[in-house]
């Protein structure tokens, strides 16, 4: 077996289908050598639905499938420790591929080899790939996207050095991310390599008091130690707020979709790093933004 490059790394619970589609995204019409890289499942289901599921898979020599009790998001840190490429890819599992996603993502890593920059995937669709020297530029790029499992990477050789560290329970890989400072390299990879498939029901957790509580104190912590700045700190805040916060109590508040997240606290968490008038202009902007976009689309019929 020649060398493991990279490690798919996909902490996996329940829907089957979705993940189903995510490796079929892999396998199909595959044109990567399979010695070259592992998808690993770690897997923290109350049931054997998977294992069920991979029996369609066995012909496949590079699934590595492993059963855990890490709780909740944690299993990321699993995930990546079973990993034994050079290259750990943390992967949702409703992250598919697109048709030449995983060889442009092979290439991609192989020409990063020596160096081993710091990579953060934000599949935003720029097709392009910008290059800093300064963890603090890097962040200020990146704002609020260092918080999306699906876009975090780390070389194996970084990833054993940290790997039993404490990590935030919510966010186990913006924990480590946010360790990576001193790198010499980083690279804002914007190229899509994947799709995401929609997932109903997602939620089970305080979105608000997650985002604009846990992880803004993430952010601040990295800033009180010295590794981002204070303009930085600010940038994301800001971006986080008009960018994803007001956004989400749309979807969730105003359009009422179909998921499950807690939503009773939001005035409260809003209040811990925003103005006291925060609460009241992001129900404002949400309502703006859902009005405007019902008359564009009204005016497109």
């Amino acid at each position: 077996m020649g060398n493991v490059y990279l490690s798919i790394c996909i902490p996996t619970n329940g829907r089957i289908e979705i993940l189903k589609n995510t490796l079929d995204s892999i396998y199909n019409n595959c044109t990567v050598d399979f010695s070259e890289f592992e998808i690993v499942l770690s897997d923290n289901s109350k049931n054997d639905e998977l294992i069920d599921l991979l029996h369609d898979y066995k012909k496949y020599p590079n699934i590595v499938y492993r059963k855990t009790n890490c709780e909740g998001f944690l299993n990321s840190i699993n995930a990546l420790k079973l990993g034994q490429g050079d290259f750990l890819k943390l992967h949702n599992n409703y992250t598919a591929f697109t048709d030449q996603g995983l060889t442009q993502l092979m290439a991609f890593i192989k020409g990063e080899y020596v160096m081993k920059p710091l990579v953060f995937f934000t599949n935003l669709g720029k097709d392009s790939l910008k290059k800093y020297n300064s963890f603090d530029e890097f962040n200020s790029e990146l704002s609020f996207w260092n918080s999306w499992s699906s876009g975090f990477s780390i070389w194996k050789k970084d990833f054993d050095k940290i790997s039993n560290v404490e990590v935030n329970k919510m966010f186990p890989h913006t924990s480590l991310f946010l360790l990576q400072y001193s790198k010499k390299s980083y690279i804002k990879n914007d190229v899509v390599y994947f799709n995401n498939q929609e997932v109903s029901k997602k939620g089970g957790y305080d979105l608000f008091k997650t985002f604009a509580v846990d992880y803004l104190r993430m952010i601040e912590q990295a800033t009180l130690e010295g590794n981002l700045s204070n303009e930085t700190f600010n940038k994301i805040k800001k971006d986080l707020y008009f960018d994803f916060l007001i956004s989400w109590y749309q979807n969730t508040k105003i359009l009422k979709n179909d998921y499950t997240f807690q939503l009773d606290n939001i005035k409260e968490s809003l209040a811990v790093y925003y103005s006291k008038n925060s609460y009241y202009k992001l129900v404002v902007w949400a309502y703006f933004t859902a009005f405007k976009n019902k008359f564009k689309s009204l005016l497109k019929k």
